[in-house]
């Protein structure tokens, strides 16, 4: 695994795939609990969890954003809908969305982890950068 150019898609792509299997579990052995519904804070979660381990597994690579915001769109359209998470009318916007925001998340996260790598707070740079991008999109769906 010399090239790990197309690595963070295929990390999506598994987790979302495992998210919807638990999805499907939970629906099916316990159909009374809630799950939550498919909005852009909880995109921004899977995004920045597969951003994160594409972080630590695949280091020092420059991920191709055509092929993931692609990828992405496929798999945010297609995984949901195929476990029925989502209805068929949904899945365009879904993957439209999902597609747009995990290719924000990963610019984002890559350019603010280069940001405060530079400092004292090195270690702590990937950490600090998911939770910021995360907190701020808590608070732009706050705004809607």
């Amino acid at each position: 695994m010399k090239d790990k150019k197309y690595f963070l898609s295929t990390i999506l792509a598994v987790e979302l795939g495992v998210l919807m299997m638990a999805a499907v579990i939970i629906r099916t052995f316990v159909p009374a609990w809630i799950l939550p519904k498919a909005e852009v804070s909880n995109f921004v979660l899977v995004s920045l969890i597969a951003v994160f381990i594409n972080h630590y597994v695949a280091k020092e690579t420059k991920p191709c954003y055509l092929s993931a915001a692609v990828f992405s769109a496929v798999s945010f359209g297609l995984l949901p809908l195929a476990a029925g998470y989502i209805p068929i009318e949904q899945a365009f916007w879904c993957g439209c969305t999902g597609g747009v925001i995990f290719t924000l998340v990963t610019v984002l996260f890559s350019s603010f982890k280069d940001r405060l790598s530079t400092g004292p707070t090195k270690k702590m740079a990937p950490l600090l950068s998911a939770l910021g991008i995360y907190l701020a999109s808590l608070g732009f769906m706050g705004i809607f």
